[in-house]
């Protein structure tokens, strides 16, 4: 094809992939899509066809870069043909379609430029107008409140307990600081460690030894018995704030860190100001937010990263207080029972 490049991509997920980063970059600076066939899952006979994501692409080279903005590519959502031959069949009676004047479902016309309304670029040429909308008008969750990681032990066995198996004597509860907890002279302190789905309020099950400002895990790396242990964002720890499962099998969903506890890598957090967090709550845990999440984290890790671009009102009004509050309520006394 002498004036485009014509390739076949196989990949998990071809928005978030090294990949994609190196296509995404030939596009920018020299081409935009002329025309893709999205294949999806089970193109090929493998072990889990659903693991192997395809897709087949032509790029069009173009020197001008408002004509590479303005250019619209024609896609094929090809995802829900269940083999290889159902796909051919079903693209080859699109191209009828298309070829006959004749519109088809599966054929999407996007134009290049809009793109850049999500950041990252992704190729959601499925994504309404109105939900493009969203992206393009709200800020972003991390220009609101930046999401954070938090501590790795580097030797769970050694330094997390359930907290009925410390003891709850011997648990330091409801320090507001690290400084506090010094105070106190315990070595167990509350720990969010991810879980399993719980909206609103729970998954509150574990300890950390966190005594001393986490002196033993501090000379553990220092001696190489725990290199991997992380102290990330400590000055963030015994707040009050928003927290999710980075790794979920299911929805998204967050809930409160009600204060007093240290954080998770795997139980990544959101430090709004006090006056926001029922507000982000009742957003982040909506049938929005799981819509949105679905075309900028196609996985089942939902990062830090992929989170903080969510777009997010700023005034969240009073009755969605209210209503976060009951929902709260009502999960803290389920997650007692």
């Amino acid at each position: 094809c002498p004036t485009g490049r014509v390739g076949m991509l196989t990949m998990h997920s071809f928005m978030f992939i090294s990949s994609y980063e190196k296509l995404r970059s030939i596009i920018r600076e020299q081409a935009f899509i002329e025309t893709m066939a999205h294949a999806g899952p089970a193109l090929f006979d493998v072990g889990n066809p659903g693991t192997l994501q395809t897709s087949a692409y032509v790029f069009r080279r173009e020197e001008d870069p408002e004509a590479r903005q303005n250019a619209v590519g024609t896609y094929f959502r090809l995802v829900k043909e269940p083999d290889s031959e159902a796909k051919r069949r079903r693209f080859e009676q699109a191209l009828a379609n298309l070829r006959a004047g004749k519109d088809d479902p599966i054929v999407y016309r996007y134009r290049q430029g809009d793109f850049d309304a999500i950041p990252g670029s992704p190729w959601v040429y499925w994504i309404t107008p109105g939900l493009r909308k969203v992206f393009e008008t709200f800020p972003k969750l991390g220009e609101i409140a930046q999401p954070k990681h938090g501590m790795t032990t580097g030797d769970n066995y050694r330094f997390l307990r359930y907290w009925w198996e410390a003891g709850t004597g011997r648990i330091g509860f409801g320090c507001t600081s690290a400084q506090d907890a010094l105070k106190t002279g315990k070595r167990w302190f509350p720990y969010m460690k991810g879980g399993g789905f719980r909206r609103w309020y729970g998954n509150q099950e574990y300890v950390v030894n966190y005594g001393r400002n986490c002196e033993e895990m501090i000379a553990g790396r220092q001696s190489g018995s725990v290199p991997g242990f992380r102290h990330d964002n400590p000055d963030y720890y015994f707040r009050r704030w928003v927290t999710w499962s980075k790794v979920a099998s299911g929805d998204f969903c967050v809930r409160l860190s009600p204060g007093g506890f240290v954080f998770d890598v795997a139980g990544c957090s959101i430090f709004p100001i006090e006056d926001l967090i029922f507000g982000f709550l009742g957003v982040l845990n909506s049938q929005l937010i799981q819509g949105l999440l679905r075309y900028i984290s196609p996985t089942i890790n939902y990062e830090v990263g992929h989170i903080s671009i969510l777009p997010l009102p700023t005034d969240f009004g009073t009755k969605l207080k209210r209503l976060v509050d009951q929902a709260i309520a009502l999960a803290k006394a389920d997650s007692e029972d």
